[in-house]
C-alpha cells in the first residue's frame, strides 16, 4: 500500500516528530511505500517562542521526506494534498496542536476522493 503520512519529523523536536518518524520506519518494514509529507515551516513563531527544531535528530531519520509545507502557504496545502491524492492509497494525518487544524483541512481538501484519509 502506498502511505502519506502528514506531520512533523525531523529537524523538528518532540513526540510528535519521533511518533511520525517512527511510524513511517514500522510502515516500510511491512512492506508498505512511505512517504513523509512534512514541514519547512510549522507555525508563526509567536505559538513557539522557543526553539522548534534541533540539530540532532532524535532517532533515525525517514530518508523519502517531503519538507513543502509551510503554515504561511494556504496554496500549498491545497497543491500537496492534490499530490498526495494522486500518488497515494491512504493519506495520514497527525494534527498535534489546534493550530494546525486549518492547514490540515486544506491538505485533506487537496487530497479529495483521490486517497482516504
Amino acid at each position: 500500500m502506498r502511505v502519506s503520512l502528514v506531520g512533523p519529523t525531523h529537524p523538528y523536536k518532540g513526540g510528535g516528530a519521533r511518533h511520525t518518524t517512527e511510524l513511517a520506519h514500522r510502515l516500510a518494514a511491512r512492506g508498505h511505500e512511505v512517504v513523509i509529507e512534512s514541514w519547512r515551516a510549522q507555525y508563526p513563531a509567536l505559538l513557539y517562542p522557543g526553539r522548534q527544531t534541533v540539530s540532532a535528530p532524535e532517532g533515525e531519520p525517514f530518508t523519502a521526506t517531503r519538507r513543502e509545507l509551510a503554515w504561511n502557504r494556504p496554496l500549498g496545502w491545497w497543491r500537496a494534498g492534490r499530490r498526495m491524492g494522486a500518488s497515494a492509497d491512504l493519506v495520514v494525518v497527525t494534527v498535534l496542536i489546534p493550530a494546525q487544524a486549518v492547514p490540515y483541512l486544506g491538505v485533506l481538501a487537496g487530497v479529495g476522493a483521490g486517497a482516504r484519509t
